[in-house]
């Protein structure tokens, strides 16, 4: 009973913030209201002025952890409707998978032997910019810290999401393809949420950049572990 409690309380409290940063977006809407960031903001108070431990929390929201599958999978549908716009284009989309996601890695290598972070850590780090549940098999085969991973992942899309379109503005991009791709390719599930918002073009662009980056990165990831 006590278990069933605690679950119900706690998902409530996390699909209320939730709510709450939505409707804060929609009538304050511009890169730092973003639902995503200011329910993760709030819940992290909440569970520091409550001293309850991650893992606890996370236990009792694991049914909203379980539906990130699917709701991943759900992306398909865009995809699927602007599949031929994705065909004439698909050149530069693996270019900007690859150069995107190596620079990623680069990056992210670089500053772990620079700030000393420890082995399993800073390989935690090479994955940020693929989404959750593929990144969490892949840490598996290539040793990093799986506890690590959710964080750095989520942390990663939501910057991306906040900063993305502002560069973009800034810089003057227009064409759906390129609007789209960073937000899948750096953002993944975040980003392509944001990526919608542009427009259905722009999300399927970024729903494709997110699979195939998931795709190519689980096969290229391990291969280059076992090379080293």
């Amino acid at each position: 009973m006590t278990d069933l409690i605690s679950f119900l309380l706690t998902t409530g409290i996390t699909l209320l913030y939730f709510f709450l940063a939505v409707r804060i977006h929609q009538h304050w809407p511009n890169p730092f209201t973003i639902p995503i960031f200011l329910s993760t903001v709030a819940i992290i108070i909440t569970l520091l002025i409550l001293d309850i431990p991650y893992k606890e929390y996370a236990h009792d929201t694991s049914l909203i952890t379980y539906l990130l599958g699917p709701a991943t999978v759900s992306l398909a549908y865009p995809l699927y409707q602007h599949r031929l716009l994705l065909m004439r284009n698909i050149q530069p989309i693996l270019l900007g998978i690859l150069f995107g996601s190596g620079m990623s890695m680069l990056v992210s290598y670089y500053i772990s032997i620079r700030l000393g972070i420890p082995t399993d850590w800073s390989r935690s780090l090479l994955l940020k910019t693929i989404t959750t549940p593929v990144a969490v098999e892949i840490g598996r085969e290539i040793g990093a810290k799986i506890e690590v991973i959710p964080t750095v992942v989520i942390v990663t899309g939501m910057i991306g999401a906040m900063i993305i379109p502002t560069i973009l503005k800034v810089i003057g991009i227009k064409h759906p393809i390129a609007k789209g791709l960073p937000f899948g390719v750096i953002s993944h599930g975040v980003g392509t949420a944001q990526a919608i918002k542009e427009g259905e073009r722009e999300g399927a662009v970024s729903g494709a950049a997110m699979a195939l980056t998931a795709t190519i990165m689980s096969f290229l990831i391990p291969i280059l572990f076992l090379l080293v």
